[in-house]
């Protein structure tokens, strides 16, 4: 399955491989071994599954490529940038024959006989093996994937506009009683429209998670709301993390089915405060764990305790992933620099009662930032108490194919 990358690609690839050669030969390595799914894409533009089955991707000092993959995925492979198909070499099926497993394939490309580097988040069973062979674990693979390209960040933007879709239309499916059920379906028809539109999508590459999060859950945001969980009094969120052809971004929004009470309204009010602080500090050149210590001095302030209502960090990185460097966070040691992709989120939390968290997808810009993400902020717009026959409607029928008539609503 060979691939034809256009030119744009070819310089894209070809400036990460530089970068990691440079950085390869900066510490002193003879080689660096590149071992998870979002590396290997980084450097190859490849996709695929290991399951129990690992890919290994061999960048020498020299700038040579190597592949070593399972031996049914070598003509896959022929979608990698780089890669000669001479130098994909393979092993046999899991569990091989003593002598033909990957482990032996591997330390038969001489890597033991040399200084070598791998991912630091290499599975334990693996990574086992390559520090008993001499290598050391490290990042320089993360830290070249911290600064954004042009085409990077055309990426992502695409995947903000379809995580702003996707708000928006759990917020249109939102009502006083609505199933949580109701608010899971867009991720169907994000998936739907995605595929529709996106002319080279890959299955391997892209993801939707979509949904609210009804009050009192909302308190808990990496919980999931059963399906008869129900949007009625307090504050919910809605939540889509899109990845698309391997980039990422998130969109989040806080929203009422039932007018706030003065109480809501004021830690909704808090929370834009909080915002509002981050985003005057987002600049190049400024650090992240500072732009955390003030919101939270801000929330402390106020007097909400860190641990029992500040949940979180005030934002992370995006890229190939959701969650990934730099960290907005107080223990990070990461700087901004123009061309980094942040989530802004400070979050308030009141177990038995509900959460409060927007979170944006947020370009750092040579002078400040740019939010790439779009969906309403403002309480007003975000308090939705009109019911509507549709509404109704859509209740009935997702109830109907889920076959929920028969569950316990709480």
């Amino acid at each position: 399955m060979n691939r034809n990358f256009n030119g744009l690609e070819i310089i894209e690839y070809s400036r990460r491989h530089d970068a990691l050669v440079k950085a390869i030969r900066s510490a002193d390595l003879d080689h660096f071994v590149a071992t998870t799914t979002d590396n290997i894409f980084y450097l190859t533009g490849a996709t695929f599954e290991p399951l129990e089955r690992p890919f290994f991707l061999i960048i020498g000092a020299d700038g040579s490529r190597r592949m070593l993959v399972p031996a049914m995925e070598r003509d896959h492979m022929g979608k990698a940038w780089g890669i000669e198909a001479s130098c994909v070499l393979t092993y046999r099926e899991f569990p091989a024959p003593p002598g033909q497993g990957w482990a032996e394939q591997l330390l038969n490309t001489n890597l033991s006989e040399s200084s070598f580097g791998f991912d630091d988040s290499t599975p334990l069973s693996v990574a086992a093996v390559l520090l008993k062979s001499g290598g050391r674990a490290s990042d320089p693979i993360g830290e070249l994937r911290m600064v954004k390209s042009r085409g990077e960040i055309v990426q992502i933007e695409r995947a903000a506009r379809y995580a702003d879709w996707g708000v928006n239309e759990i917020l249109r499916k939102a009502w006083n009683g609505a199933s949580a059920a109701e608010t899971y379906m867009p991720s169907q028809s994000l998936q739907r429209k995605i595929i529709r539109e996106v002319t080279d999508w890959d299955a391997l590459a892209t993801k939707v998670i979509a949904g609210a999060w009804p009050a009192p859950i909302s308190a808990e945001p990496h919980s999931v709301p059963r399906l008869t969980d129900r949007l009625r009094g307090g504050p919910h969120v809605a939540m889509v993390l899109t990845r698309v052809n391997g980039y990422a971004a998130e969109s989040e929004r806080t929203f009422f089915t039932q007018t706030p009470t003065s109480h809501e309204r004021d830690m909704f009010c808090l929370i834009e405060s909080a915002r509002k602080i981050a985003f005057a500090l987002i600049r190049p050149g400024m650090e992240c764990a500072e732009i955390d210590a003030a919101v939270n001095r801000f929330l402390g302030d106020a007097g909400f305790a860190e641990f029992q209502t500040r949940l979180h960090r005030c934002g992370h990185g995006f890229g190939l992933g959701n969650h990934e460097a730099p960290w907005i966070a107080e223990g990070s040691t990461h700087v901004l620099q123009q061309n980094m992709v942040i989530s802004i989120e400070p979050g308030l939390y009141e177990q038995g009662v509900g959460g409060y968290r927007h979170s944006d997808t947020v370009l750092v810009t040579a002078d400040g930032y740019r939010s790439l993400t779009l969906a309403p902020l403002d309480i007003e717009s975000l308090t939705l108490t009109r019911t509507t026959l549709r509404h109704r409607l859509n209740s009935w029928a997702v109830g109907k194919a889920l076959g929920m008539s028969g569950r316990t609503a709480p």
